[in-house]
């Protein structure tokens, strides 16, 4: 037990213990002296020795007050410092001051603290000088995933995910499931996976992989958990280096439906076109077998039969044109064709001119974009300046992309006369080169809906002009400002951590998954019918904040915010009169917490005001909480300045001005406060979450007992 109490306490009842020894001590020597006077004296030996008594023990009292708070206090607080200074903050300033009155402990334990942080100092130089090259393999690996047109996706055997990049989010629709160190099975149905998995396995415990044509690897289809997208993959099963058993397997992927879809349509189309077919065809048949089997039939009859045949043979031409042009609209939704910038597009063309003796291309106008194929186009493009500069000698030309009503279009634009129609069709009637196969320049044309014509324009000019698809997503222009935050989407280490399939109350605290959240209201009153207006997490997995997978929504109240409240975090009526009320908002944030541990500043303030959205929600957060009021006040038992500002000062987290306030801005806060308070935990002798609820709930129960009176 006595491991328990804190320095302090343990002096105070050390001179509670001389004090209470006082009166004893006299009182004993009274009675001994008594018994051996004559005269009775009792009453003046009580009398002066009970006041002897309270003047020793006020003496002792005043000593221990003085004792406290010179000697007790400030090594509590130095040793305070001493383990933020070690385990959180290498820049935390020791209060030397207070331990004005402990000698040269004070000075000692500065040029300790000096020479600790030299030496990090030093070490922190050193591992980034060691660890430069590993960060650009980081980058580099990064890049690489980050354009490949594939999903990947890597997962342990608990199924938890250890990497991932952009394309997967995108496949997969990410709503905020998908994310490092949570289960495939949040964002993919399970049977799938498991079958696949359970193949890859057996292969390999029996060995069969070896000489397997596919090795580790098996092809498989999966859709979405709501069965909306349809995608192909493969997965590959991956072993140690010893080849003794597997570790992980990695997933790659992409989304067929569109694909799966055209395919439907295609059958259905020829299906269609089989039947529409099978009458026009069966009565030319019949017609001309009466015709060839009759050599004296009348002129009138067999023109009619002529006429009959006519009308068929032109219905059956209006079919075939009608399906011919069904099926290209099917092969064009086939093409890789994407969303292009066409300053980009264009760039990529004119750089193959640098170098040549006498063609020069200049890119023109404000940015467009189209929707394309742009392999095909720029090869196109090439073949018809290159034919303009031996048609026309002309060597200078602009190439823009502009709008004209409600389309959009490419031009390749030049002084002097335009290209024959004749010439233009010539150039399109050939094969285009450089990897765009056996299409012609009217089958890049097709597939993209278009035309090309040359015509003259104003002062001399003339210009090739080709309409372009629309866009299918929407662009703007990029906000200035900071810079879009760079999705962490990969850590290893997960490879090794134990699965969350143990008894998390008995885990480590560094090896918990949590989200940090924090909530935005209309005031303080949730019980008197203030409401959330502002809702985001912050996911921490394996020790690391991900900055790139937060939970930020706002919420419309239904009710008018106060302007008070307005002011101190500056969400007004108009901000969440287009977001979607708490009860479309708080399912979103169950799943994005699924069974993480919640942290929270004064977190009974924010589920309070959760707890009384569940029957109209059906949200119930039965997750474990910590408090980060409460852990500092743990940490940090020697004050009283427990605010979240006062917190972060004492860790030397940087809360943005712009950011306070606002329920995104002090989760990130709060998650940089808990991460740098699980080393000082630890310190204390808190090392699992059991202990530091435990830990809490004791804090909770003294407070109260000191709030009585």
């Amino acid at each position: 037990m006595h491991d328990r109490w804190s320095l302090r306490v343990r002096f105070a009842m050390f001179f509670a213990l001389i004090a209470a020894s006082v009166p004893v001590v006299i009182g004993i020597a009274l009675w001994l002296a008594a018994i051996r006077m004559e005269d009775n004296p009792v009453p003046p030996l009580v009398l002066f020795g009970g006041a002897a008594s309270f003047v020793l023990i006020g003496i002792i009292a005043w000593v221990a007050q003085l004792f406290d708070t010179h000697v007790a206090r400030p090594i509590v607080t130095v040793s305070r410092d001493l383990q933020t200074l070690m385990h959180a903050n290498p820049e935390h300033e020791i209060h030397e001051q207070e331990a004005r009155y402990l000698g040269i402990l004070g000075p000692t334990v500065r040029q300790a603290s000096d020479a600790m942080r030299q030496l990090r100092s030093d070490l922190d130089v050193k591992v980034e000088e060691a660890t430069k090259s590993l960060e650009q393999q980081r980058l580099r690996l990064e890049t690489v995933l980050r354009d490949l047109n594939e999903g990947v996706i890597v997962c342990n055997l608990d199924h938890q995910v250890l990497l991932y990049n952009r394309r997967a989010l995108q496949a997969l629709y990410y709503g905020g499931d998908l994310g490092l160190g949570r289960s495939i099975f949040t964002v993919v149905n399970r049977p799938p996976f498991l079958n696949t998995l359970e193949r890859l396995r057996n292969r390999f415990s029996s060995g069969r992989y070896k000489n397997h044509p596919d090795y580790l690897m098996a092809p498989f289809v999966f859709a979405t958990p709501d069965g909306r997208h349809v995608l192909q993959g493969k997965m590959s099963l991956i072993i140690d280096e010893e080849e003794n058993e597997p570790q992980s397997y990695t997933l790659t992927f992409s989304d067929v439906t569109k694909q799966i879809a055209s395919l439907a349509t295609r059958e259905k189309l020829l299906h269609s076109a089989l039947e529409d077919f099978r009458r026009p065809v069966a009565n030319l048949r019949a017609t001309s077998e009466l015709l060839s089997q009759s050599k004296t039939m009348p002129e009138k009859t067999r023109s009619t039969f002529a006429s009959i045949m006519a009308e068929e043979s032109k219905d059956l031409a209006i079919r075939l044109g009608s399906l011919t042009e069904d099926y290209n609209s099917i092969e064009t939704s086939l093409l890789p064709m994407s969303d292009v910038n066409s300053e980009n597009l264009l760039s990529c063309l004119t750089r193959r001119y640098r170098d040549h003796p006498v063609l020069r291309c200049d890119v023109s106008g404000e940015p467009l974009y189209v929707h394309c194929d742009s392999n095909t186009i720029i090869e196109l493009m090439d073949r018809l300046i290159r034919g303009s500069l031996e048609v026309t000698g002309e060597q200078t030309y602009t190439l823009e992309a502009t709008m004209s009503g409600k389309r959009r279009y490419l031009e390749i634009a030049w002084s002097g006369n335009p290209v024959p129609a004749s010439t233009l069709d010539a150039w399109l009637n050939e094969d285009i080169e450089n990897g765009a196969g056996t299409m012609t320049g009217y089958d890049v044309l097709e597939h993209h809906r278009s035309d090309a014509w040359s015509e003259q324009i104003e002062n001399g000019r003339s210009r090739l002009r080709m309409p372009m698809p629309d866009p299918v997503a929407e662009h703007t222009k990029q906000q200035s400002g900071a810079p879009p935050i760079r999705l962490e989407f990969y850590d290893f280490d997960l490879l090794q951590r134990q699965g969350d399939s143990g008894d998390m109350a008995t885990r480590r605290l560094r090896d918990l998954t949590y989200v940090v959240f924090d909530t935005e209201t209309t005031g303080l009153e949730p019980s008197n019918g203030d409401e959330m207006i502002s809702i985001a997490g912050v996911r921490i997995v394996n020790g690391r904040m991900l900055t790139g997978e937060n939970f930020n929504r706002l919420i419309n109240p239904g009710r008018p915010i106060p302007r008070a409240s307005t002011q101190v975090h500056g969400i007004s009526d108009k901000m969440v009169a287009d977001h979607p009320p708490v009860h479309e908002v708080l399912p979103r944030f169950r799943d994005y917490v699924g069974d993480s541990v919640l942290v929270a500043h004064n977190a009974a303030f924010d589920l309070r005001f959760i707890e009384l959205k569940q029957e109209a929600t059906g949200v119930k957060l039965e997750n474990p909480v910590l408090d980060t009021v409460l852990l500092s006040a743990i940490v940090h038992d020697h004050t009283d300045q427990h605010t979240l500002d006062a917190v972060a000062e004492r860790f030397s987290v940087e809360i943005p001005e712009e950011t306070r306030h606002t329920a995104l801005g002090d989760s990130l806060a709060t998650a940089q406060v808990f991460l740098k308070m699980v080393d000082l935990l630890e310190a204390n002798g808190i090392y699992t979450l059991a202990q530091a609820l435990a830990a809490s709930e004791k804090l909770v129960q003294i407070r109260r007992r000191q709030a009585k009176y």
